[in-house]
């Protein structure tokens, strides 16, 4: 799926309407360059889930996790950025892939630093800048 966005609230929009078709071991795996909208992208997402609190990006942290409910289920959602880090090995040290699992949804920017350790099973979410404030956003399913 392509869809091209206009502002950043319509980011946001599509990045909600994809959190409908999430489920608990889901992972969106975030592509793009610097100030492209990942973190913008993850804030929808957050607020399609009902994640009532502020998501800001973990730059520094590496990861921010938020307990919510997914169909009355306690799940986590981990919102990962991984641009401080080099590559999967630092990724491998954080201790990191145990996020991986049914008790929560993962969500990771900088993916294409630790692309031979990603789950073959996720979703890829390609984020090109096309002017100020406009995107073209490539939403991938692989199985």
């Amino acid at each position: 799926m392509e869809v091209k966005t206009n502002s950043p609230k319509e980011t946001k929009k599509v990045a909600e309407k994809l959190a409908k078709d999430l489920a608990a071991g889901s992972v969106v795996a975030l592509f793009g360059d610097l100030g492209a909208g990942k973190t913008v992208f993850v804030q929808g997402l957050a607020k399609g889930l009902g994640i009532k609190r502020r998501v800001i990006s973990p730059t520094y942290v590496f990861m921010r996790s938020y307990p919510f409910l997914h169909h009355k289920k306690p799940l986590t959602f981990y919102h990962i950025d991984l641009y401080r880090g080099q590559d999967s090995g630092d990724f491998r040290n954080l201790g990191l892939e145990e996020v991986f699992s049914e008790e929560g949804i993962v969500v990771l920017e900088w993916a294409e630093k630790i692309r031979d350790v990603l789950p073959k099973k996720r979703i890829d979410v390609i984020i090109n800048v096309t002017g100020e404030k406009n995107r073209k956003i490539s939403i991938k399913n692989r199985k």
